[in-house]
């Protein structure tokens, strides 16, 4: 089940103007949460230690002051500092699953990886907005909001990116996280 729940300030007409969140059995994040709990150590040694969203002890603070710190270097050495910011829109809602399961059977645990395409196999949804509720549709991308073990799952799909600043050149190079 979603529901939505309106954005504070925001038109009520517009449908993006709402905010969907899962509500999901307390069994399946008990399960989540096993799972996060027994893979994390594997997992903490394959994140770059540059990442720090939903990881503990870790923060965006710590993100924002090694960039402070950065660019004040920089400045004191008379070098020009740039900065590129992403903001992945709807990120959970179009996470592919045949390409998460991939990225994480090479790099996880086989009893993790298929526990990860049996909590994304066969999703349906429906919505619940005030009185009325939708008829149940299939899930083919995304991952359910609230649930644990997809803001895991989120920090392992994307590309991180390292800039390297030479002289007068950047070299931009990718790898994956995970």
């Amino acid at each position: 089940m979603v529901i939505a729940v309106e954005k504070p300030g925001k038109d009520r007409i517009l449908a993006s103007n709402y905010r969907p969140v899962s509500l999901l059995s307390v069994c399946y994040k008990l399960l989540e949460r096993l799972a996060l709990q027994h893979i994390s150590p594997t997992v903490e040694g394959l994140l770059s230690p540059d990442q720090a969203g939903f990881w503990k002890g870790q923060s965006t603070c710590d993100q924002v002051a090694a960039l402070t710190t950065f660019i004040e270097n920089r400045f004191q050495q008379n070098l020009k500092t740039g900065a590129v910011f992403l903001d992945l829109t709807a990120a959970y809602d179009t996470v592919w699953h045949t390409g998460l399961l991939c990225k994480l059977s090479k790099s996880m645990p086989y009893w993790f990886t298929q526990l990860v395409s049996l909590l994304l196999r066969d999703q349906c949804f429906r919505v619940h907005m005030g009185n009325d509720t939708s008829s149940w549709r299939p899930q083919h991308n995304g991952l359910p909001k609230g649930s644990v073990l997809c803001r895991f799952c989120s920090t392992c799909t994307p590309t991180t990116c390292q800039l390297h600043v030479a002289k007068n050149s950047f070299t931009l190079t990718t790898c994956l996280s995970i």
